[in-house]
């Protein structure tokens, strides 16, 4: 019985301190670089790496899928509109202190940014992806941006007669 408790004391102290087991607390990370290839509406390459890798899942959004297994409703278009608004641009990968770094496909994840356009933002207004069911900081303006697509059936919320507003 004494070590259970030793055990509660430790793990109360170390979230006392902040460092959680599961936590992906960590300071945000940004990089400039360019895109040099779009593989759907939310994950691209990059030239230069973020935490060492160079495929890059955009937060905050889910498009459609484009895998050569399946291609879902509006899947094409959500690829196409990603490739006219991001390939070879200079873009600024921005890291989510509230999100790990990397995802189980060994993908970097950050949010992509031209300037002050958020391609999140404006890629759930388009109706080219919905908002994802994390927690990201930036979820509230994701989620509205996709609610005014919702609203004005724009993109796949127009298209795909099976989506859920």
């Amino acid at each position: 019985m004494r070590s259970a408790a030793v055990i509660s004391v430790v793990l109360t102290a170390v979230a006392a301190v902040g460092i959680g087991f599961a936590s992906p607390a960590h300071a945000q990370t940004t990089i400039t670089t360019t895109v040099v290839r779009v593989s759907d509406g939310d994950t691209i390459r990059v030239a230069d790496p973020l935490f060492g890798r160079d495929r890059i899942r955009i937060l905050g959004i889910d498009s459609p899928e484009t895998d050569d297994e399946e291609v879902e409703c509006y899947g094409d278009e959500a690829t196409d509109w990603a490739t006219y608004q991001l390939l070879g641009q200079t873009v600024t990968l921005v890291s989510d202190p509230t999100q790990d770094d990397i995802d189980r496909y060994d993908r970097a994840l950050a949010y992509v940014m031209i300037g002050d356009w958020d391609y999140s933002v404006e890629a759930a207004r388009a109706g080219m992806a919905r908002s994802d069911r994390f927690g990201v900081q930036r979820a509230d303006r994701i989620k509205e941006a996709e609610l005014e697509a919702q609203a004005g059936g724009r993109g796949l919320w127009g298209a795909c007669p099976y989506q859920q507003p």
